[in-house]
């Protein structure tokens, strides 16, 4: 994105350049003609490629003006989202950590701890099963563990029991 940015500030010089040397060339060209007295008509336009090419130099300064702003606050906007993600990525490290420790409080094998983060993450006892390359039965009957051991009816209450953390 960089490039093209800088891609186009260069077009907008160069262009910026180009209106610039109009101007100094028609003023001349103006100045030379009031001198020698040439008809008016020429020299009114004259007068009004000067004035547009001004104008034009005018538009493009604040087009790159407006451009450059908006560079700097996408970019500013990035930074912040890459700060936020990064914030974001720091609490789901440790919030993972509480709920690991909290596996281990209520006694969890290791086995019922990969189980019991699964459904946290929403998946059927089905496919716990083909992650764990195990039976459904299997996963049944651990995550009946997992309810008993955690004092929970079921995986809705498993996982309010650790929302509930987060709605301080």
């Amino acid at each position: 994105m960089k490039k093209m940015i800088n891609i186009l500030l260069i077009k907008d010089i160069l262009l910026f350049a180009m209106l610039f040397t109009v101007i100094i060339i028609n003023t001349s060209d103006f100045i030379n003609d009031i001198l020698e007295g040439d008809e008016w008509l020429h020299i009114i336009l004259e007068i009004i490629t000067v004035g547009l090419s001004i104008g034009g130099i005018v538009l493009l300064t604040r087009m790159m003006r407006q451009r450059i702003r908006a560079d700097e606050h996408i970019q500013t906007v990035e930074n912040n989202l890459l700060l936020t993600r990064n914030k974001l990525e720091q609490i789901g490290q440790e919030y993972s950590k509480h709920i690991q420790k909290q596996f281990t409080c209520w006694g969890f094998t290791q086995s019922e701890k990969e189980v019991a983060l699964l459904i946290l993450k929403g998946l059927s006892f089905n496919d716990i099963a083909k992650t764990r390359k195990t039976k459904e039965k299997t996963v049944r009957q651990q995550a009946s563990s997992i309810y008993k051991k955690s004092g929970v009816v079921g995986r809705h209450e498993l996982a309010a029991w650790f929302l509930e953390d987060l709605l301080v």
